[in-house]
């Protein structure tokens, strides 16, 4: 593995909206290495897609604002945290020869990310076009390419979506975001609405293709198979939060966070009978109006008194294992959030 190609520091979002603040991601760190998949996994509303957004340059304006932190791309700052218009104009422009070249994404929805009245083949050609100093004859040459590597005919270049499945409306989808040989790619929950044999296929096929390409990959779900299945890495968001991050074996073999463990009791199992499964009791903490102590206290089963009276931060409980969680911080950790000296910078 060579060094990080993308990294986030303390990255901090808030969206502003007229009925109050809403902190949609609190301090989030993580980085992903070339040819590496990161699987962020949680439950709706938890900042997954505020992330991607942030990491694209796409977050909705004037409501999305960066408060803090740094997305690093190949060691440099690509966010702009500064109100100052003519500095996130600059930003901007900077982002659009980004997005597509340097950082492709495969979105939730294929049908919302394609042109309804445009052949794919030139949805996909415009992006080549739009990114290097191409004929149109050769974009479209490329994007035949394209479509053949993810498994459509070249002759179908001509149609429109409409004419395709949803499977392989989403591999027109993929060919876009990696007509550029992108060095990041973020996917979406590209499979949420697909059934489980395209949804191996279309895995299958980024597995493939990330590592043909030596592309860093972000992959956003709330499957914890497609995690098993395809990432290297895997890291737990909660109410905006980092609850847990390590290896895929950290995050199987040993969980700490009883968010976690929450979830894993959540899935169906093989080796167990049983009549219901178990669900996460309460709703997840509102994001404008969170608590100043562990955000997950009030459905967590393994809480103590503690836990209602200080923000726990990330603590490495293993080499490369972090949990946020009071019952593993150090003496140390203790003292600082007893004094209110913050909870510092942690290096992921």
């Amino acid at each position: 593995m060579s060094e990080n190609v993308l990294e986030i520091k303390n990255l901090v979002v808030h969206y502003e909206t007229p009925d109050g603040v809403s902190e949609a991601v609190n301090d989030v760190s993580f980085s992903i290495k070339a040819g590496e998949t990161l699987g962020l996994v949680g439950e709706t509303g938890a900042g997954k897609t505020t992330i991607a957004l942030t990491i694209m340059g796409l977050l909705p304006k004037p409501a999305g604002q960066v408060i803090e932190g740094e997305v690093l791309l190949d060691g440099k700052n690509i966010v702009e945290t500064s109100r100052n218009k003519f500095k996130q104009r600059r930003n901007d422009k900077m982002m659009r020869k980004l997005r597509g070249n340097d950082i492709g994404m495969i979105f939730q929805d294929p049908m919302s990310a394609l042109n309804p009245v445009m052949p794919v083949g030139d949805q996909i050609a415009e992006v080549v076009k739009l990114h290097n100093k191409v004929s149109k004859a050769e974009a479209s040459k490329r994007a035949v390419e394209m479509m053949e590597l993810v498994g459509i005919p070249g002759e179908r270049y001509s149609n429109y979506p409409h004419e395709f499945s949803g499977g392989m409306k989403q591999r027109i989808v993929i060919a876009m975001a990696l007509a550029c040989n992108p060095r990041v790619l973020i996917a979406d929950e590209p499979t949420t609405a697909l059934d489980v044999t395209i949804q191996a296929q279309v895995l299958e096929l980024m597995n493939g293709l990330k590592s043909k390409f030596k592309t860093a990959l972000l992959m956003i779900t709330h499957d914890l198979g497609v995690v098993a299945e395809i990432c290297d890495k895997c890291a737990v968001i909660y109410a905006g939060q980092l609850v847990e991050y390590g290896t895929v074996e950290h995050i199987f073999n040993n969980a700490k966070h009883p968010y976690t463990m929450a979830l894993f009791e959540a899935l169906p199992s093989l080796d167990k009978d049983v009549d219901r499964l178990k669900s996460i009791s309460g709703l997840m903490s509102d994001p404008m109006d969170l608590p100043s102590y562990c955000t997950f206290f009030d459905r967590c089963d393994a809480k103590s008194e503690r836990c209602n009276e200080l923000d726990p931060p990330l603590t490495e409980v293993e080499p490369g294992h972090f949990v946020r969680c009071a019952r593993f911080m150090k003496d140390k950790q203790k003292a600082a959030v007893s004094e209110g000296a913050g909870q510092g910078e942690v290096v992921l």
